[in-house]
């Protein structure tokens, strides 16, 4: 029996054992595995909370603490002794440096006093060892360099182990074992509240104790966040989903919206993909198909437009004409690219006009006029005819350029009233059926149906709305930055509208070119939410300089898989794994998740 028991244990430790054990001066050879072993020697006279959780949360460290109870009074002869020699020095005198030493060293020794003495506390001996793992000599030096750097960062001194590989290695292992040479390096009485408040295994959760759950960090910590909860670090509601295909980005912003529907909050979505038909009608939403029909949006229909602050005060003084036909500038110019700028004066000229002949003026109130009372795209084609009699070198060109949405291939979108009734809490504009289409004609129609968004949740200020701009890339025209900053000014304001502004995209560096990055780069930064699930690698290095990543963010969004990324909010950066219920799926499942 004896014998049988030792060949199970044999073959235990034959499973669990290295192939290959080298111990070298500075450092460990496990198989195709390099480690180095560390002792914290030196601490600060004070430390904050969870002063030993940054160290212990790095990435390839192995953070082992020893803890032995010390006999109180053998501590307070010792410390009798110090602060008498302490005294002495001090009285003796000396260089600057040496005196200034001297007296925080008797500080802290009286201050240990107090609290054994008076405080009643348990002091105890306390050994932090530190294991720094890597694949190759160059990662093993560049990881080494943090963690002492993280140290000194905390006012501790990390020190290498050399030529006590060996007896590190033992005691940075689950072996419960503390060796003498190791115990006399980096051995340091503490007192029980500060031994308590080194928190070394801390998860980064979020709670706010209300919201949303989104999943957990990489420690099992739950993360519930309330989006609407404003203060301190966090300034908006306003949310950017940056991934690559594939990476789950349109599953998550499902997965949010889903809860937050369940809150309470109204949804809008602009949909270029169809990803979320299934969803909207499985909640009893409203799905629009902004091709055309009845879903037919017109343009030229009045509706404000956000502003930005400093303008604000300028904007009541304007009419809402005056503030529509500036969307509109933005518009045209998106559909109608090449226009000199002779033409773009004569039909701005073209549209007052034809407002007019609608009897629409500087001072008519929008909501007082019906939806068929407004001019459209075919009133204003057949105006650019009638002056192209009077004024062919002008109109000629405008009248030809204008045809197709008032009479030809384009004049299902535009050339007719709107048709929409957005009437319900959760509303879907789907636009997936101008994928085919030219690219003007696709960033004219979505920011139109983004114009026409915005005037709904304009309308209910005390409401929470959740604006959703999926594939915002399809907005950012070099040649028309207008629509871009359309989308910057809705981030600025929608937060004075109890609103939140998510931002769906795959590629980062869209929003960078040196043409929009004005309006781009605000999009990234103004959010307080960030989310950044797996990405591509330009996207990766733009996003990395941008948000100033850690080397360990940077490999996180290298290696994540699917689900997985970083979240920011505000200032806090965790890494996140989404989570869904299984009674969800039925909601979040459907287009390309």
């Amino acid at each position: 029996m004896k014998k049988k028991e030792v060949n199970v244990l044999t073959g235990l430790i034959d499973m669990i054992s290295p192939q290959a054990l080298e111990f070298n001066a500075r450092q460990v050879v496990f198989n195709d595995q390099l480690a180095r072993i560390l002792v914290i020697a030196g601490y600060p006279p004070k430390v904050n909370a969870a002063w030993l959780s940054r160290i212990a949360g790095m990435q390839g460290v192995v953070c082992s603490v020893h803890i032995e109870p010390t006999d109180p009074t053998d501590l307070i002869n010792s410390l009798n002794k110090a602060i008498g020699e302490y005294i002495g020095r001090l009285e003796i005198g000396g260089n600057a440096l040496t005196m200034q030493r001297t007296e925080q060293a008797l500080k802290d020794a009286e201050e240990l006093m107090r609290k054994i003495d008076q405080e009643q506390q348990q002091v105890f001996y306390v050994t932090v060892i530190i294991m720094v793992l890597a694949s190759n000599q160059q990662e093993l030096d560049r990881r080494t360099r943090q963690v002492e750097a993280s140290l000194a960062a905390s006012g501790m001194r990390g020190r290498v182990l050399i030529f006590r590989q060996e007896e590190g290695l033992k005691a940075a292992g689950p072996f419960c074992t503390l060796p003498d040479e190791v115990k006399e390096a980096g051995a340091r009485n503490m007192p029980a509240e500060t031994v308590a408040a080194s928190f070394p295994f801390t998860a980064s959760g979020i709670n706010d104790g209300s919201g949303v759950v989104l999943g957990k960090d990489r420690d099992g910590g739950l993360i519930l966040v309330d989006i609407w909860k404003r203060g301190g670090d966090r300034t908006n509601s306003n949310w950017t989903i940056l991934a690559k295909p594939g990476a789950g980005k349109s599953f998550t912003a499902k997965m949010l919206l889903l809860r937050e529907y369940m809150q309470g909050s109204r949804i809008i979505i602009i949909d270029p993909e169809r990803e979320y038909k299934d969803m909207c009608h499985r909640l009893g939403g409203v799905w629009i198909n902004c091709t055309g029909g009845e879903g037919k949006i017109n343009p030229l229909q009045v509706r404000l437009r956000p502003v930005e602050e400093e303008e604000e005060e300028n904007s009541r003084l304007q009419s809402p004409l005056a503030l529509h036909i500036q969307t509109l500038r933005t518009f045209f110019s998106l559909y109608l690219r090449d226009l000199t700028d002779t033409e773009k004066a004569a039909l701005e000229d073209a549209l007052v006009e034809v407002y007019k002949a609608a009897g629409i003026t500087w001072d008519t109130d929008p909501r007082d006029v019906p939806n068929d009372k407004w001019p459209t795209v075919k009133e204003l084609y057949e105006y650019c005819v009638k002056k192209a009699e009077e004024n062919p070198e002008t109109y000629t060109r405008l009248a030809v350029l204008l045809k197709r949405a008032a009479e030809g291939a384009d004049s299902y979108l535009w050339a007719g009233p709107t048709a929409v009734e957005a009437d319900s809490d959760f509303i879907v504009f789907d636009v997936h059926d101008l994928q085919n289409a030219e690219d003007q004609v696709k960033r004219a129609q979505y920011f139109n149906v983004l114009s026409f968004a915005w005037n709904i949740l304009e309308r209910d200020r005390r409401e929470r709305t959740v604006l959703v701009v999926d594939e915002a890339w399809m907005l950012v025209d070099p040649q028309t930055p207008q629509a871009i900053a359309f989308l910057r000014d809705t981030s600025k304001r929608i937060r004075k509208y109890n609103g939140s502004l998510i931002v769906i995209s795959q590629n980062v560096i869209d929003f960078l070119a040196p043409e929009v990055q004005r309006y781009g780069q605000a999009l990234l930064d103004n959010p307080t939410y960030k989310l950044l699930l797996a990405q591509g690698e330009k996207d990766l290095e733009a996003i990395t300089a941008l948000m100033n990543l850690s080397e360990a963010e940077h490999d996180l969004l290298v290696s994540a898989k699917r689900g997985e990324g970083l979240f920011v909010a505000g200032t806090q950066r965790i890494h996140i794994k989404i989570e869904a219920a299984p009674y969800e799926m039925q909601y979040l499942t459907g287009g390309g998740n």
